[in-house]
C-alpha cells in the first residue's frame, strides 16, 4: 500500500469496503457479487431456470380468477407517482373505480415506501427496488401454488413492514436445478398446516390474503417472488433489493412473471442512479465506447436545445448535430408514433411513405441526383457508396483527406484517415491514399495562396493509385479535424482531377447537411459543385437511425448488375414518417435560415471575444457547423485549455466537445432551433471562463 499514489488511492477506494462485504455475505451470494461485477449473470443457473419457465413448465394461476384473464389494474407505488394509494380503502376505491378483480404491483419498482431499518432506509445503498410482483385482492383471498414443489420454510415475520406470514416453496426443473417461489402477507392461518418438506401440487391453495394487522402494516395482497437461490438467508431472503445493487438482484430474483404470464409485462425498469448506471456500463458496456466529460453526465430527457440529468439539471445542448431540429421535437415524435400504431415492416412492398420521402430529399438536390438508398446510419451510407463507386468505375481505390472520419465499418475505417492514423490504427491500406487537409491556417501549407498547394499534393496522390482511382471521399467542411473549411477552389478543382482519372466524387454530408451550413442545404453547394454520390445521416431521423444515398440513374444502374441490394430496416414505414417530419419541421420552422442568423451571430460574437483573448486563434465554419479553434500561441495549441474550458463550461450548464488531431477546436452544431438567448448564455460562460484563466 502506498499512501502517495494518488491512481492507487483512488482505484482502491472503495476496495476495503467491497471485501467486507464479501466476507460478509454468504459465500454464494459472494460468487454471485463477483460474477456481476464483471458483466456475467450473477447465477449461473438463473439462465436454465429461466429457459425452463419460458418452454416447459405448465403454470396455474398464482390467484382466482385467473391472473391471464382477470380484468387489472397497475397499482403505481414508484417514487415518481406522487400520492400513491396507500390503505386498503384506497387501493379498493383504485380497483372498484377501474372494475378490476386484481391489483398489479410492479417488479423492480423503485418505491419509497420501505421506510423501516429493516430496508436500511436511511442508508446510501437504501433498499427500494420491489423484487415480486404485488398481487392486490380482498382479505382472505385464496392464494394458489403455480408449480408442483414442497414446503422450504415458513414463518410469521412479524416486524413492522416485514413479510407478515410468508411460505417458500421450492421447485425443480426438468433437468434437476432448484428454484424456489415466495409469497408473503398471507394471513397466519395460512401458516398452521404447513410443515418443512410437505408437499404442494400446482393449483392447491397455500394460503390466504392478510389483513394489514397480520402482515405488519401493508395493505391486503401476496408479495410473489420468484428466486434462483435463497443466498443463505432462508425465510429473511430480500424482497427489495438495494439501489446499488438491482442487476444482482435480477438475476437472483428474475421477473415472476415467468411463472404469472401477464401479457401487459410487469416489469417497472425503474430508473437507477447515476453511479449504478455508470458502474453497469463499465461492466457490460465496451470500454472503447466513449464517454465525454471527467464525470460523465446521466442525461435522462431532452427538450428543444437543452439535456437534462437525473437531478433535472438542463445543459444548453451545442453537441449533438442529431437532434437536428431539437430533442423530442413534438411533430417528429407525433410521426414515429401514429406510424408505429399503424404499419412497420421491411421494404419489400408498396408504401407511401419511401416514395414521398425520397422526392422530398431529391428535390433539393441538383440533377441528376435523382436515386435513392436508405440505409440506418452514416457508417452505413458510406459503406454503399464505396460499394456504388466500385460497381461504376470497376475500380477499388480510394482518396481520403488526411484526418477525415466516415464511420465505424471495416471499409469505411479504411477511407478514414482519422482511424487508420489514429491510436490503434493499421496504417495507410493498400487501396487507400490520404491526401492533405487543406487547413490554411495550421496545415501543411498555410495562407489563402496554399490552395494551390494542396491540390497539386493531391493529383501527386492520384498519379499513386494511377488506374485505381475509384473514389474521393470528402466532407465539405471537415469535421473531426476540427470543423476545417475547404479554401475556395479546392473542391472544384479536386473533382476535376478525380474524374479526370476515371474515378467518382463522394460527399459526406452526414454531420452538415440538411440545411445547417445554412447558406445552402446541402455542404458541397457552398463549393459550387454537384457530387456522384452523397451521403446523408445523423440529422436525417432527429435521433431515430436513419440514413441515405443520393446517386445518378448511371452509378444506381451499374450497382443493379444482378445481385439483389435489400435493407431490413433502410426506409421501413416509420423511418420514413419520421424523416419526413424532420425535413418538413426544416422548412416550415425557417431552420436553415435560423441556422444562418444565429451561427452567423455566434461566430461574430466570438471573433470579437477573440480581439482581447488571443487565446481564440480562429474561428471558422458555417451556419451552425462551426469551430473555435484555441491557441497558446502561434505554434501550439491549448488543447489542456479547451478541456478546461468543457468541464468549466458543464459546471455552468452548457455541453461543449472538442475535435481536431490536437483536441484544441470547439466543435459548435447545437440543434437548428437554437435562439440568440441561448448563444448569449454560452458567450457569458467562455467570456466567464475568460477572464478567470
Amino acid at each position: 500500500n502506498n499512501p502517495d499514489n494518488e491512481y492507487l488511492a483512488i482505484s482502491q477506494g472503495d476496495a476495503p469496503r467491497t471485501l467486507k462485504l464479501l466476507c460478509e455475505s454468504d459465500s454464494r451470494l459472494a460468487l454471485f457479487r463477483f460474477r456481476n461485477a464483471i458483466g456475467l449473470d450473477a447465477n449461473p443457473d438463473s439462465k436454465a431456470i429461466r429457459q425452463y419457465l419460458l418452454t416447459q413448465a405448465r403454470c396455474e394461476s398464482v390467484v382466482s380468477p385467473d391472473i391471464k384473464s382477470a380484468p387489472k389494474v397497475w397499482i403505481d407505488w414508484s417514487v415518481d407517482a406522487g400520492q400513491i394509494p396507500r390503505t386498503s380503502a384506497e387501493i379498493a376505491q383504485v380497483m372498484r373505480q377501474n372494475g378490476a378483480a386484481l391489483g398489479i404491483g410492479r417488479y423492480c419498482e423503485n418505491r419509497a415506501v420501505y421506510a423501516s431499518d429493516a430496508f436500511d432506509a436511511s442508508a446510501a445503498n437504501a433498499r427500494t427496488f420491489h423484487l415480486g410482483v404485488d398481487l392486490w385482492q380482498e382479505v382472505g383471498s385464496p392464494v394458489f401454488a403455480p408449480l408442483d414443489g414442497e414446503i422450504e420454510l415458513f414463518n410469521d415475520n412479524a416486524t413492522y413492514l416485514d413479510y407478515g406470514p410468508v411460505v417458500i416453496l421450492r421447485h425443480v426443473t426438468d433437468s434437476g436445478i432448484k428454484f424456489w417461489t415466495l409469497y408473503g402477507h398471507l394471513s397466519k392461518k395460512s401458516l398452521a398446516e404447513w410443515s418443512v418438506g410437505k408437499k404442494v401440487k400446482a393449483g392447491e391453495i397455500i394460503g390466504w390474503m392478510g389483513d394489514e394487522s397480520e402482515n405488519v402494516g401493508w395493505p391486503p395482497h401476496v408479495h410473489f417472488q420468484l428466486l434462483t437461490d435463497l443466498c443463505g438467508m432462508g425465510i429473511d431472503v430480500y424482497g427489495v433489493a438495494p439501489r446499488d445493487e438491482v442487476s444482482l438482484w435480477r438475476s437472483i430474483s428474475p421477473n415472476p412473471n415467468l411463472i404469472l404470464g401477464i401479457a401487459e409485462g410487469t416489469d417497472a425498469h425503474s430508473r437507477l442512479t447515476r453511479d449504478v448506471v455508470a458502474a453497469e456500463r463499465s461492466a457490460v458496456i465496451s470500454r472503447n465506447l466513449s464517454l465525454n466529460f471527467k464525470k460523465p453526465l446521466h442525461i435522462v430527457r431532452g427538450s428543444g436545445a437543452y439535456l437534462y440529468d437525473e437531478e433535472d439539471r438542463p445543459y444548453l445542448d451545442l453537441v449533438n448535430n442529431v437532434a437536428h431540429v431539437g430533442h423530442c421535437h413534438p411533430r417528429v415524435v407525433a410521426a414515429g408514433e401514429r406510424q408505429m400504431r399503424t404499419l412497420n415492416t421491411n421494404t419489400r412492398y408498396l408504401h407511401q411513405g419511401i416514395t414521398e420521402y425520397a422526392r422530398s430529399i431529391i428535390s433539393t438536390l441538383p440533377q441528376p441526383l435523382s436515386v435513392m438508398f436508405f440505409v440506418n446510419s452514416g457508417s452505413e451510407a458510406n459503406d454503399l457508396a464505396i460499394r456504388l463507386a466500385r460497381a461504376y468505375t470497376g475500380r477499388t481505390g480510394a482518396i481520403a483527406l488526411r484526418h477525415g472520419y466516415h464511420g465505424h465499418t471495416a471499409s469505411v475505417v479504411e477511407i478514414s484517415p482519422y482511424k487508420f492514423l489514429g491510436k490503434g490504427g493499421l496504417g495507410v491500406p493498400a487501396n487507400t491514399r490520404v491526401a492533405e487537409l487543406p487547413d490554411i491556417y495550421r496545415g501543411v501549407f498555410r495562407g489563402k495562396d496554399a490552395v494551390h498547394s494542396y491540390l497539386r499534393q493531391l493529383e501527386n496522390v492520384i498519379a499513386e493509385l494511377g488506374a485505381n482511382v475509384g473514389a474521393f471521399f470528402a466532407e465539405s467542411i471537415v469535421s473531426t479535424a476540427g470543423q476545417i473549411v475547404l479554401p475556395d477552389g479546392y473542391l472544384p478543382h479536386a473533382y476535376e482531377a478525380i474524374r479526370k482519372a476515371g474515378g467518382v466524387c463522394v460527399s459526406d454530408e452526414v454531420q452538415i447537411g440538411l440545411g445547417r451550413v445554412g447558406e445552402t442545404f446541402w455542404g458541397f453547394e457552398l463549393h459550387g459543385v454537384i457530387p456522384d454520390i452523397v451521403t446523408m445521416g445523423k440529422p436525417l431521423g432527429n435521433g431515430h437511425p436513419l440514413a441515405a444515398v443520393a446517386t445518378t440513374p448511371e452509378i444506381a444502374s451499374a450497382f443493379n448488375n444482378g445481385m439483389e441490394y435489400f435493407n431490413t430496416f433502410g426506409g421501413n414505414p416509420v423511418s420514413a414518417a419520421i424523416g419526413q417530419a424532420v425535413f418538413d419541421v426544416v422548412e416550415d420552422e425557417g431552420l436553415q435560415r435560423n441556422a444562418t442568423v444565429v451561427g452567423n451571430y455566434l461566430q461574430d460574437s466570438v471573433r470579437a471575444l477573440g480581439r482581447d483573448y488571443s487565446i481564440i486563434g480562429d474561428v471558422r465554419g458555417s451556419g451552425l457547423f462551426i469551430g473555435v479553434e484555441m491557441m497558446r500561441d502561434e505554434n501550439t495549441p491549448a488543447t489542456e485549455e479547451v478541456s478546461e474550458l468543457m468541464e468549466y463550461a458543464l459546471t455552468r450548464g452548457v455541453m461543449l466537445s472538442c475535435d481536431g488531431p490536437d483536441n484544441n477546436v470547439l466543435k459548435i452544431k447545437p440543434p437548428l432551433i437554437i435562439t440568440k438567448n441561448d448563444v448569449d448564455l454560452f458567450l457569458n460562460v467562455l467570456s466567464e471562463w475568460l477572464v478567470k484563466r
